[in-house]
């Protein structure tokens, strides 16, 4: 099975590496899609690599060593490729474009599987951060809203204890209106009868 996964490989590592020959001898006008093909082809050895990378793994020990050895061999004709392939695209100016038609950046291929892990992990570790990010922000919204709702109740409550101390201030202006009209009720009138 190791085999035939890295016979595979290697043919789709010619035929990419046939590919970019072609793409430097193509018209103008072809080198988009021969460019595209190209890494096409090395994506799906990357896929078989990583197939080869988990058969070495359940391997025996002393086999496993024979597969890496190969795998390694492999990968370093891989990156020789997807090398070629970047080259041309500058030394044409293709670029590596995010578009299907325009190929896909050789940078990810071709990893170790220790890479590939190291590379998960940080893509875990940025996308829980960008998560985390996300709740703050909403948290901070949140928060602002409720400040502004509680100002405005607060300053309602002050309106509110204005009022009531102008009508404290009018009711003693009152009872003290009233006391006097008391008094002077209370007081014995002088009438001459």
């Amino acid at each position: 099975m190791f085999a035939e996964h890295l016979g595979e490989c290697r043919l789709l590592a010619a035929q990419a590496s046939g590919e970019v020959a072609k793409l430097r001898a193509a018209p103008e006008r072809e080198r988009a899609s021969l460019s595209a093909a190209a890494f096409s082809l090395l994506k799906q050895a990357d896929e078989g690599l990583a197939s080869l990378q988990l058969e070495a793994r359940s391997a025996p020990a002393e086999e496993r060593r024979k597969l890496c050895r190969e795998e390694e061999a492999l990968r370093a004709e891989l990156r020789a490729t997807a090398k070629e392939l970047n080259d041309a695209r500058r030394e044409m100016l293709l670029g590596t474009g995010a578009a299907e038609d325009a190929g896909g950046d050789t940078e990810r291929l071709f990893l170790a599987r220790e890479e590939r892990r190291r590379t998960s992990a940080v893509t875990d570790s940025l996308r829980k951060g960008h998560d985390r990010l996300q709740e703050a922000r909403k948290q901070a919204a949140e928060t602002e809203h409720i400040g502004v709702e509680t100002l405005q109740e607060l300053r309602r409550q002050r309106e509110t204890i204005h009022r009531v101390k102008d009508h404290t201030a009018d009711l003693g202006h009152n009872l003290r209106d009233a006391e006097r009209t008391v008094k002077s009720m209370e007081q014995p009138s002088c009438v001459a009868m």
